[in-house]
């Protein structure tokens, strides 16, 4: 009996010091994925009172078109008032991104899972940059502008550029958000083509019909897509404000597109701020790197997490700027730079929005 008892307590703790040694090694996903995930919160809430306090350009910009907009053509004063609404903490722009963060998976079990989590974060954390949020509204304005007949100019458009977003001598309405998951969605018709279909009061535009100034025929994404068009969302922010099914999605369209002799239209590479173009394009040009320093981390299999080096740690940094804002404040204060590898214990303690429980919790 002694002999059976002593058995036991050594499979016991043979069996409690396995599941350290497993927890052990899952911890590590775990932590740096909270880390990350509170990093982004404060950057986003950052985001959130600069939206709020009007401290954006383009979003005072934003407030002026619409009410000149609207002015202009009194009948489009709903949809000046809700682009209005999309330029504040209040818009699906911002909205969206809260949404997404809600959904990230913050107790990844494997590598897999961690490298999912991390990449869904990063470019969260890009959107809520200002200047790259800042570049976003231009859709905003330039369809503002397209709505008041030229009497509003564009932001970031070349003057002597051909107009991009027309359809023989009409304009398609709503045409620099087309393509944008935020405003619609491509929708197959009974034919088996992807029609673009407007959500909310943004159907706005498809009744649109003045004077022949708006085309209102269907907005197909095989004719769509083979023009160039100075659209924010499909030539830079697709990175940072879609999701990774809209990315799969808009590549199984291409590849459809070219499979019936149709070629996908390049993205315009001057549209933009300098600085919101090199700190997007930064996250494209990084993933192959990105992905070994995943696999000196964490190794090439998903049986757990190595120990990481400073190499490792520094060159992860790189992926990461943030906007640091006291909960407690009124405004935002100095910027400061960060990293989700490096955050301070202090971010890393703050896991809601000044208090009000955000997200996932």
């Amino acid at each position: 009996m002694i002999f059976h008892v002593a058995a036991l307590r050594t499979l016991n703790a043979l069996l409690i010091l396995s599941l350290l040694v497993l927890s052990g090694c899952g911890n590590e996903y775990l932590e740096q994925i909270q880390k990350e995930y509170a990093q982004v919160e404060q950057n986003l809430y950052s985001l959130e009172q600069k939206l709020h306090y009007k401290q954006l350009t383009n979003v005072k910009i934003v407030d002026i078109y619409a009410t000149k907009l609207a002015q202009i053509k009194p009948d489009f004063k709903p949809i000046a008032e809700a682009m209005a609404k999309d330029a504040t903490e209040k818009g699906v722009l911002y909205t969206g991104l809260l949404q997404r963060l809600k959904k990230v998976n913050r107790s990844p079990e494997n590598k897999q899972q961690f490298q999912q989590a991390h990449q869904s974060l990063v470019s969260i954390d890009i959107a809520a940059t200002p200047v790259v949020f800042n570049d976003a509204l231009l859709d905003l304005i330039n369809t503002m502008a397209e709505l008041s007949g030229g009497q509003l100019d564009t932001v970031s458009i070349p003057k002597d550029s051909q107009a991009a977003n027309v359809r023989g001598e009409t304009v398609t309405a709503g045409s620099y958000l087309v393509g944008n998951p935020g405003y619609g969605e491509y929708r197959q018709d009974y034919s088996g083509r992807s029609l673009w279909h407007w959500y909310g009061q943004y159907a706005f535009f498809s009744s649109l019909m003045r004077g022949g100034m708006f085309s209102q025929s269907p907005i197909y994404y095989n004719d769509w897509n083979r023009r160039s068009h100075y659209s924010y969302y499909n030539d830079y922010g697709r990175k940072a404000y879609g999701t990774n099914r809209d990315r799969n999605q808009t590549a199984q369209r291409n590849n459809q597109m070219r499979n019936k002799g149709y070629r996908p239209a390049k993205p315009r590479k001057q549209y933009g701020s300098v600085k919101g173009r090199q700190r997007v394009s930064s996250y494209s040009q990084q993933q192959s790197t990105q992905r070994h320093q995943f696999n000196k981390k964490y190794g090439s299999s998903n049986s757990g997490a190595r120990h990481a080096d400073k190499t490792v740690r520094q060159g992860s940094s790189r992926y990461f700027s943030g906007n640091y804002t006291s909960p407690r404040a009124n405004q935002p204060v100095a910027k400061r730079s960060s990293s989700f590898f490096a955050g301070s214990a202090r971010n890393s303690s703050r896991s809601s929005f000044g208090g009000r429980g955000f997200g996932g919790k």
